[in-house]
């Protein structure tokens, strides 16, 4: 089975985006399991993997526009260890007029159990200009179709 090719848990079911990843050994703290920033960069490359799918610059290069994040907040269920697989999953759950709101979820492969949740908000940003842009409507009505949903303003 490739890396992705697997059983999307049940908690998943509703993110578009589900991605999963093997717990490295260099991913452990002194305490033996996964360290609590490993947790956010997993949440980063799911946010990113969504980015591009629904056509916002990951790294700004044609457009000088791209994607920053304005907050993030994580909450820690459960301790992960070597070895094993996570699978983690993003959706947006608000879209206005100048931000994203994403949640992101880790789920232990093995078990089923979340392990971790996260949101953040996402600023659409002008890098040549140095200001924040508005998010575009293409960029909108992808992520309403990728979602299945419509997004008021």
């Amino acid at each position: 089975m490739s890396s992705t090719e697997f059983q999307r848990p049940t908690a998943l079911q509703d993110f578009p985006i589900v991605v999963r990843i093997p717990i490295q050994w260099g991913d452990l703290d002194a305490y033996g399991h996964v360290n609590n920033v490993v947790y956010m960069k997993w949440f980063e490359h799911v946010r990113c993997l969504y980015g591009e799918r629904v056509g916002v610059e990951v790294v700004s290069r044609d457009s000088g526009t791209g994607a920053i994040v304005a907050s993030v907040q994580c909450k820690y269920l459960r301790q992960l260890n070597f070895p094993g697989d996570v699978a983690v999953g993003v959706r947006v759950s608000r879209v206005s007029i100048g931000s994203v709101s994403l949640e992101c979820l880790i789920v232990d492969e093995a078990t089923g159990v979340p392990a971790a949740q996260a949101s953040c908000d996402v600023v659409l940003y002008n890098f040549a200009q140095q200001k924040p842009v508005p998010v575009p409507d293409a960029i909108r009505e992808a992520v309403e179709k990728l979602e299945g949903k419509s997004f008021p303003v």
